[in-house]
């Protein structure tokens, strides 16, 4: 009997234990535990000023019309724009080569000879950037660059004309036919918004590209901005550029900087140069990079902070080390200075923006406290004048535009901008100071 009850006690305990485990592994399948609420971080608007298209950044800054043995040429954004976009509906066709070992002689005879308009790149503009302003029939296009954009209808068809794409750095010349064009209204069209331009002179130099000036003296106006008025709170920066802009920690260096970090990247503005620099050291990297992809890209990132403050107009790049640079302009006029930034410029890394460097003011939002009007002499006297300074050599000279100097006032109240004669010289654009125009002791600024 004893051995019957043990048994029947063995079975009931294996039927608990089943139903121990069954419930067991039901609460195991169905247990939801409770998290803590992980706070989202809260949205910041980001939209500090302006997105830019290509087309408002890739830019011409000059227009020369050569017609017969004149030539008549314009820096006027007005001048320049009626005609480059009469030709936007144009459709450009396959590019073929046309000399790729070009002299700079040969170089400058495209640019002279008659019936040919010229627009001039402050520097070399990879052709699959141009054609995301011109639709070009073929869109396999070549990587080749060009900072010389020539228009020639001097051919015998009557409805096609001929695109020239000049490198002057690589001094190698591409060529596009343009067909289903009204030649004759064209070339009428061009006489017509040609005609107020100002004659200009070509500077002949042997082994050199020539230079081209105006011949008459140049008006310019004069701005002052009150300092404070223009600038941007450097917070909005901030929010812009770091992404949790709450955990980001703020350091004073004495009266002239504030840091911003948050162990990734640092953010430094200068407030006596009104320059913003940001740096993210983990993204920087030795190769080099592809020129139109970093434009393009250097050119999304502004817009995803709509940090286009002002007119900037592309002016340089270095694949070498991935740096895209943008110039400041005011109504249409380059903006230079040794006392504050005029330029963003970029450096790319992996896979992101690796230096971040810009003004952090704008002209836009305010009108100017003062305003005057300058009398410039003309590009040829201008160019006499600098051909006189001890120790320059003229052949360094790659050209000469007129652009505002800019500079604050020993309170730093106020910003001035004053017209100047500039030239570049190996890369680097020098104000022709007021003592030399003025027949005073020779100087530059």
């Amino acid at each position: 009997m004893g051995l019957k009850y043990i048994e029947q006690v063995k079975s009931v305990i294996l039927l608990l234990l089943i139903l121990l485990s069954l419930t067991l592994t039901f609460t195991i399948w169905t247990y939801s535990p409770t998290y803590n609420t992980i706070d989202t971080p809260p949205i910041v608007d980001i939209s500090i000023a302006e997105k830019k298209r290509i087309e408002d950044l890739v830019m011409p800054y000059r227009i020369l019309y050569s017609r017969g043995e004149t030539l008549t040429g314009s820096e006027t954004p007005l001048n320049i724009e009626k005609v480059f976009n009469s030709m936007k509906t144009w459709e450009p066709q396959s590019l073929e080569p046309v000399n790729t070992k070009a002299s700079l002689q040969q170089i400058n005879d495209f640019i002279t000879t008659s019936n040919r308009v010229t627009f001039f790149y402050p520097t070399e503009v990879p052709i699959k950037i141009f054609g995301s302003i011109f639709s070009f029939a073929d869109h396999n296009l070549p990587d080749i660059s060009f900072n010389r954009l020539v228009i020639d209808w001097n051919g015998p068809s009557e409805d096609e004309l001929v695109f020239y794409f000049i490198s002057t750095t690589n001094q190698k010349i591409y060529k596009t036919l343009v067909d289903k064009v009204d030649k004759e209204a064209f070339s009428e069209r061009i006489i017509k918004q040609t005609s107020n331009f100002p004659p200009y002179n070509e500077i002949k130099r042997p082994g050199k590209l020539s230079l081209y000036v105006t011949n008459n003296q140049e008006n310019v106006k004069g701005y002052t901005y009150i300092l404070e008025e223009i600038e941007i709170a450097p917070e909005k920066f901030k929010n812009a550029l770091f992404s949790f802009p709450s955990l980001v920690r703020s350091n004073s260096k004495g009266t002239r900087e504030q840091q911003y970090t948050d162990d990734n990247a640092l953010m430094t503005v200068n407030f006596l140069l009104k320059r913003l620099s940001y740096v993210h050291p983990a993204s920087e990297s030795q190769n080099s990079g592809n020129p139109t992809e970093l434009i393009q890209h250097s050119l999304d990132f502004v817009n995803e902070h709509s940090g286009w403050t002002d007119e900037y107009r592309y002016n340089r790049i270095n694949p070498a080390t991935q740096q895209v640079s943008y110039q400041l302009y005011l109504k249409g006029v380059p903006v230079f200075s040794n006392d504050t930034s005029t330029e963003i410029t970029q450096y790319w890394g992996m896979n992101r923006v690796y230096r971040y460097i810009r003004p952090y003011y704008t002209l836009n939002n305010s009108s100017p406290i003062k305003t005057r009007k300058i009398q410039l002499p003309s590009g040829q006297d201008t160019y006499d004048l600098i051909s006189t300074i001890p120790d320059l050599k003229m052949s360094s000279v790659d050209d000469m535009v007129v652009g505002y100097y800019l500079s604050q006032d020993d309170q730093q109240l106020f910003l001035n901008l004053e017209p100047s004669w500039f030239y570049l010289s190996k890369g680097i654009w020098v104000r022709v100071s007021p003592e030399l125009l003025g027949g005073g002791k020779f100087g530059l600024e």
